[in-house]
């Protein structure tokens, strides 16, 4: 099936489970997929995000250096599927070699994500492996090339031989997240974020700390006064630098080194809601909306 914009659709990623999702449990982000899948989230918007157009941009160019580096003819893999047996497990792909045999997973990442990676032992992160291991359980193959550009001037393919084991693995763990995706029940939260949108209206009870919760409580309530004496170090550290640049926008070492800037930033325009007010009173109270008040954690 030839990819469409359609494909892309939020009620057909929401529809199932794709190497997307997979990569993101990976990185220890299973519950914002699911969250996002039921609607507890907003999906975030990459239309603008320049690093990922720059994917796409680079997409065709490292297709080229792979068929070169691989020596096989590659074609675009412009499609998507559905696991022979696990309905809800889809993927799209790069890259197919000729004979059907191989996939190729283009990336296009920064320097600074080289260190992430050893060619020679075929060392790739957990992400990008549970992605090319997704993409084989769903097209069937037990190659899969991650080739990946560095910074725009390193290059490297790292070929991976995919075991039947580890297909059902991934697919035993991707099936826990996509069974609560089903059951319409997120998984515990994974940050302060994540507990917000699931609890974010408390009532007037109070609950028993059991043991660790106390630990816990007590724990939060030291790294806060630690954090609290830091900040106001910092703030003194910063006093005294920004005292000795007074109006110089760069602290510079003796050998050039740049040690700190303090630049204006750009001007900007924004909206003065309080000068609208007293502009047009009775326009302002008509856009007024009562909202609901937030949760606030504390410790005390």
């Amino acid at each position: 099936m030839a990819n469409d914009r359609s494909e892309f659709a939020p009620q057909v990623r929401d529809g199932a489970w794709w190497s997307g999702d997979s990569r993101m449990a990976a990185n220890g982000r299973a519950n914002e997929v699911i969250m996002t899948k039921l609607g507890m989230m907003e999906r975030p918007d990459l239309s603008e995000v320049e690093a990922v157009q720059m994917g796409h941009v680079m997409q065709p160019i490292i297709g080229k250096l792979a068929q070169e580096r691989l020596k096989i003819e590659l074609k675009d893999a412009d499609y998507s599927m559905t696991h022979k047996t696990e309905s809800w497990l889809r993927s799209h792909f790069d890259f197919i070699s000729a004979d059907g045999k191989t996939l190729v997973e283009a990336k296009n990442y920064g320097s600074h994500q080289r260190n992430k990676f050893d060619p020679e032992s075929m060392l790739v992160p957990a992400a990008d492996l549970a992605q090319c291991v997704h993409e084989a359980a769903v097209h069937g193959v037990s190659r899969v090339v991650l080739a990946v550009l560095f910074g725009g001037s390193e290059f490297h393919t790292f070929d991976l031989q995919i075991s039947d084991l580890q297909k059902e693995d991934l697919i035993k763990e991707m099936a826990r997240y996509w069974g609560a995706v089903v059951g319409g029940t997120p998984l515990p939260p994974e940050d302060t974020t994540q507990a917000k949108t699931m609890w974010p209206i408390g009532t007037a009870s109070s609950i028993t700390a059991a043991q660790d919760m106390e630990r816990i409580a007590s724990a939060l309530k030291n790294m806060s006064i630690k954090r609290k004496e830091l900040e106001t170090e910092e703030d003194k550290l910063k006093t005294y630098l920004q005292t000795y640049m007074s109006t110089h926008s760069e602290l510079i070492s003796v050998d050039g080194k740049i040690l700190a800037t303090w630049k204006n930033s750009k001007s900007s325009k924004t909206f003065d809601k309080n000068l609208f007010r007293s502009a047009f009173p009775d326009m302002y109270e008509q856009f007024v909306i009562d909202m609901p008040g937030s949760r606030r954690f504390l410790v005390k």
